[in-house]
Order: structure tokens, then C-alpha cells, then sequence
């Protein structure tokens, strides 16, 4: 069985039990797979015209991304826990919200009874960063906390967990509430070793400058001159029309991230970040993907 047809099965026994312990029908509950985020599952009924409707909704990465662990809670614990509260939303007698009487209802139905789970989460909107703290434990960060970090403001964890700097490195692991199938590797831009490749790039490039060393490295990406976009912008084009013409026409001649920030400094007068906050903004109009700039 596919990893969503388990979990279908799952419901389909816990069904039946909650027919037989507490006499309560649940096949008119509603199930669905499109919850993102944080949460595992997520219970809910609504009234409308005198009817009522019961909704039971589970989180589609957790299912799919391939972690058996992450299956196996969604499947033993997930399932009763959300129809648990379905249960008492038809028989309010029996318990509400996380109570005891909950509590034993999800466990009759199948279920651990704990309230939460310990599935590693991504984040529904914007970018998920995992970092290893200073103490070597793995955690992971919403975009805005990843910002303040990367501004010099320390994330401290409790139980021993430690601190998140802008030294630690981190991966990227989802997208929009979507688990990567292969974390993308990125270190701090003052990671010590960050840090000595700068280093030893700049003393590579004053010796190339010096004519010390007659062959470079590697040779410089070139980028759009600022002549050829002055020129376009004495005829009104707008900085953020620019900019984008800059970004396509440089991505699709193979420049990279940095080379295109560059050219759009020269031209536009922006600082660097501003032009990588346009750069943002305008990479999904233009067709350049998250993967490139993140």
C-alpha cells in the first residue's frame, strides 16, 4: 500500500471502532490530505443550514516525504487522536478539547493519547533552515527567525539543546510546507570557513591584479555592463524593469546568483540589499527558481 492508502486503512479501522465502543457513526466524517505546516492532523465540524459536517484533515508532507518514522506517528498516533475529537464533538459527554475523557477515547480507539507529536515539521509558508546548534543537536527555523540569526541575534534553545548562531551551519529542507528531497548545504557567510575561502579568494584575486599570477583560477563570470543599461534607462524603463531584464537575461546566459546582484548595483544605484531584496521579489516573474538564490 502507498503511504496515503495506510493511512486510509487506518481510518477505516478506527471507524469501525468507535461504531462498536461508543455507538457513533464517523463514516460521514469528511477526510482530507492538504493540511500544511507544523500541525499533523486537524479535526474540526461546522454547522451550515441546520447541517452539521465533520472534517478531518492530515498533514500531506508528513505522509509522503518518505520518513517511516514520521509515517508510523501519523498512522498509530495521527488517525485516533484527530477522530478522538470527532468522538466528542458528537458525544461532548465523553470528553472536549485535550481532557482526560479525550484521553481515553483516543486511546480506545487506538491511539498513545499524547496531545502532541515529535514528527520534524516544515514549515507551511516560506523556507525551512535546520541548523546544528552550538552543542551539535539539529533544529529547525522558520525563515523569519533564519533572518534574525543571519542579523546577529542568537536563537537559545532549553534542555540542553544550545544556541543557534550565525556561525552554525544549516541546510535548507523545505519549501512551502514541501520536504526537499535532497536538503540543500549552506553555510553562514562568517562560518569559519566561509570565512578562509574569502580569505584566500581575495589574496588569489590582489596577486592576479598585480600580474603575480598570469592565468586566474578561474576566470571572472561576466556580467551586463552598466553602459548597455543606462542606455535602456533613458527611455523611462523603471529601475524594477531593469532589474528584471538584468536577472533573466543574466540567468539564462549562465551568470551567477552574486554576478547578477553586481550588475544590478552598477546600474540601478542600489545597495546590495536592496538589490537582493529585488532580486527576490521579482525572481518568481521572470521564471528563476527559489533553488538559485537561496
Amino acid at each position: 500500500m502507498t503511504p496515503q492508502q495506510q493511512v486510509q486503512e487506518k481510518c477505516r479501522q478506527v471507524v469501525e471502532a468507535a461504531k462498536r465502543i461508543y455507538n457513533v457513526d464517523l463514516s460521514v466524517v469528511r477526510v482530507g490530505f492538504n493540511l500544511k505546516g507544523r500541525v499533523a492532523g486537524w479535526a474540526q465540524w461546522k454547522r451550515k443550514l441546520g447541517v452539521t459536517g465533520y472534517t478531518v484533515r492530515f498533514n500531506h508532507d508528513m505522509i509522503v516525504r518518505g520518513d517511516v518514522e514520521a509515517l508510523r506517528d501519523m498512522v498509530e498516533n495521527t488517525v485516533p487522536h484527530e477522530f478522538a475529537h470527532i468522538v466528542c464533538y458528537m458525544r461532548p459527554e465523553l470528553g472536549r478539547n485535550h481532557d482526560g475523557g479525550w484521553q481515553r477515547v483516543c486511546i480506545a480507539l487506538g491511539g498513545t493519547g499524547k496531545r502532541t507529536h515529535d514528527v520534524d515539521v516544515v514549515y507551511g509558508k516560506g523556507t525551512t533552515y535546520e541548523y546544528t546548534t552550538d552543542r551539535g543537536h539539529k533544529v529547525r527555523v522558520s525563515e523569519r527567525h533564519h533572518a534574525r540569526v543571519q542579523a546577529g541575534m542568537p536563537l537559545r534553545y532549553r534542555k540542553g539543546l544550545g544556541t543557534v548562531t550565525q556561525s552554525c551551519a544549516y541546510s535548507i529542507v523545505g519549501i512551502q510546507g514541501r520536504t526537499l528531497a535532497t536538503p540543500i548545504v549552506r553555510q553562514a557567510d562568517n562560518h569559519p570557513d566561509q570565512v578562509e575561502m574569502a580569505r584566500r579568494a581575495a589574496m588569489v584575486e590582489e596577486l592576479r591584479r598585480r600580474q603575480l599570477v598570469i592565468t586566474p583560477v578561474q576566470r571572472p563570470t561576466p556580467v551586463p555592463t552598466p553602459a548597455l543599461v543606462v542606455r535602456a534607462a533613458a527611455t523611462g524603463e523603471s529601475k524594477a524593469a531593469i532589474s528584471r531584464r538584468i536577472m533573466l537575461s543574466g540567468y539564462k546566459a549562465g551568470h551567477g546568483y552574486e554576478a547578477i546582484i553586481s550588475a544590478m548595483i552598477a546600474a540601478n544605484g542600489y545597495d546590495r540589499q536592496l538589490a537582493r531584496g529585488t532580486f527576490k521579489a521579482n525572481a518568481p516573474k521572470v521564471g528563476i527558481p527559489a533553488s538559485f538564490y537561496a
